[in-house]
């Protein structure tokens, strides 16, 4: 089931365009969730930018813990390794992956500022891997509704390194 903005999450998102308003985009990036593209209307607040979706952003995948109280997925994942998958879900390996072709995605993108709206944690992994950490352990645990988050190329490709390197670490151990 789709999932719109509220209220809270319109109010949020006018005082980041407030604070955007002076600054220009030659892009701009939303995941394939309602609620990206809304922010990222009210972002852009009818400025004739390029749109591009990147799927490959959304939101882990979390199997039977969909629609469920978050706490309950945050609990089962404490005690499990980056690689298990929830049953009907994917693991945080395999969202990191994906995040990677992503932020591949978002580099290969003609334009020198480009504007993403994402949920927190593709943010948080890409956050982390930009200053050297793991990008799913690293310090940066959560990301704030309408948070900025600035990257220069050379960090977001310098992240898109410390990403790659962390999935094949995975995907080549022994299981």
């Amino acid at each position: 089931m789709p999932v719109h903005l509220n209220a809270v999450g319109r109010a949020q998102c006018a005082v980041c365009a407030a604070d955007l308003r002076a600054a220009s985009f030659d892009v701009a990036v939303h995941t394939g969730f309602p609620r990206t593209a809304e922010s990222l209307a009210i972002l852009l607040a009818g400025r004739d930018v390029p749109v591009v979706v990147i799927p490959e952003f959304g939101d882990v995948h979390l199997g039977i813990f969909e629609g469920q109280p978050v706490r309950d997925y945050r609990a089962w994942r404490r005690t499990r390794a980056a690689s298990a998958r929830p049953p009907g879900g994917e693991s945080r390996i395999d969202a990191l992956a994906r995040y990677v072709v992503g932020a591949d995605r978002l580099l290969r993108l003609d334009g020198r500022s480009v504007l993403a709206v994402l949920h927190d944690v593709p943010i948080r992994f890409i956050a982390n891997a930009a200053h050297g950490d793991d990008p799913i352990d690293g310090p940066v645990a959560s990301i704030a509704n309408a948070e900025v988050r600035r990257f220069v190329r050379g960090s977001l490709t310098a992240a898109l390194e410390v990403m790659r390197d962390r999935v094949a670490a995975a995907t080549s151990a022994p299981r």
